[in-house]
């Protein structure tokens, strides 16, 4: 039986440039993520785990370099894509829960608000059908501009990483820069030669697909003028009828009438965009679902009115409003006490099943591996010591520092002095060679 391969990191680099060099963050890093399955990331403060899920969403900070490898998502490279076909994925496709729930959120924005927000920002629907019909021809155009970017910004790199390696001298620098730019700058030169086909089949395309969409949209008005015709007509005679008898049977069916035509217009509407009505509707679907109690007077407070594992289910419930289906959850249960995670883990592992989400959860709990994971990553220095499936993990540990990490955590039969891990994590300026 063949695995349907969600997300695939394969030799993922990741470095961020800083004064003293660059600082080796994400080492040769690959996994993969199957539908329906929790992969855990484990390992210690600093070892790379955030700036991994960073990578994968594009949010890196804006001296973070991809050095190399592919993060695919449905037969996509992620680190080659533009920022507009990334905003179809990101939150979309890939949902993200950060840390600190507190600090996720606007603290002058009622609750609300927030949840409906992206909904009603990318809610228009005529033009996302448009953009459907040329997506693949834009895509292509935006993403070659990206990567003649991409080559343009590794020539720079490599200057600054040549630079700050003191080990090599003056002379020979020059000449490994002349080389490597000269190699980038010849791939350039083929990639932008293709840019002029690559724009017009897009702009053909987008033409094409206006005309679609506007004999699309006339059809639509043209049947829902007929049809509201119709109800106004009857509201029409209704109102006749009652200037002559006033009566409350009239009254009540001329309010019936007017109530028909207002759920008739609001239909129509959302035939073209999310309405404010609709955002609101799915987002008291979303806060029942993650098991915030009344949520149509929840809909109305401020951040500072919930508390910590009210405000994580309100992370949740935005990040689950696009029908992700696949949700990356980076430490979110650290913030909360011990009551409190539980709940938040269950709910997770609840609509994980409901939803059939694939599900990356990143942590330093082991006892939270062990509660949430189908499989385990083992992440030091930057690197992905051991991975495999959480029995093993937990039963047939390879790695030293595995055993490590395990031996450090307390159980309830625990009598002797528990491990610690002695020294302190290596600087990744200066990576460790094994």
């Amino acid at each position: 039986m063949s695995k349907d391969i969600i997300l695939a990191v394969k030799n993922l680099e990741v470095s961020f440039r800083t004064p003293n060099g660059l600082v080796r963050a994400v080492r040769d890093v690959s996994f993969e993520l199957e539908k329906g399955e929790t992969l855990a990331i484990v390992g210690e403060s600093g070892s790379g785990k955030s700036v991994t899920l960073r990578t994968i969403m594009g949010i890196l900070a804006r001296n973070g370099v991809v050095n190399g490898g592919e993060i695919n998502y449905r037969n996509q490279d992620l680190t080659k894509l533009s920022e507009a076909n990334f905003h179809k994925i990101r939150g979309n496709k890939i949902g993200m829960i950060f840390q600190d729930p507190l600090s996720s959120l606007n603290p002058i924005m009622k609750i609300g608000k927030q949840i409906t927000e992206a909904m009603l920002v990318n809610g228009n629907r005529i033009k996302n059908r448009m953009r459907d019909l040329y997506h693949h021809e834009f895509h292509d155009y935006l993403n070659k501009i990206t990567l003649i970017k991409l080559l343009k910004e590794d020539i720079e790199n490599k200057k600054f990483e040549l630079l700050k390696d003191e080990e090599v001298s003056k002379e020979e620098v020059k000449k490994q820069f002349a080389a490597y730019k000269a190699e980038k700058v010849a791939l350039i030169a083929t990639e932008k030669a293709e840019l002029p086909g690559l724009k017009a089949k897009y702009l053909a395309k987008k033409k094409e697909a206006k005309a679609i969409v506007r004999v699309e949209k006339k059809e639509i008005q043209d049947k829902q003028k007929v049809e509201l015709s119709g109800v106004q007509s009857r509201l029409a005679d209704l109102r006749s009828d009652y200037k002559i008898d006033q009566s409350e049977d009239l009254k009540s069916k001329i309010d019936e009438v007017k109530q028909e035509l207002e759920e008739m217009r609001e239909d129509f509407t959302r035939t073209f965009k999310v309405t404010k009505r609709e955002a609101k509707e799915r987002t008291i679907q979303v806060m029942t679902e993650v098991g915030i109690p009344e949520p149509e007077k929840r809909f109305e407070q401020y951040p500072f009115q919930f508390s910590g594992g009210m405000r994580q289910r309100i992370v949740i419930a935005i990040a689950l409003t696009a029908n992700p289906e696949v949700l990356i959850c980076d430490e979110p249960t650290t913030a909360l006490d011990v009551t409190i995670q539980g709940q938040i883990l269950k709910l997770i592992k609840d609509l994980k099943l409901e939803r059939e989400l694939s599900v990356v959860f990143v942590t330093h709990d082991l006892g939270v591996v062990a509660n949430m994971a189908d499989r385990v990553a083992v992440m030091y220095a930057g690197k992905i010591v051991e991975y495999g499936k959480a029995e093993e993990i937990f039963y047939e540990p390879q790695h030293p520092y595995t055993w490590a990490l395990l031996s450090s955590v307390p159980d309830l039969d625990t009598t002797a002095k528990l491990l610690s891990i002695p020294g302190t994590p290596p600087d990744m300026l200066f990576p460790p060679k094994g």
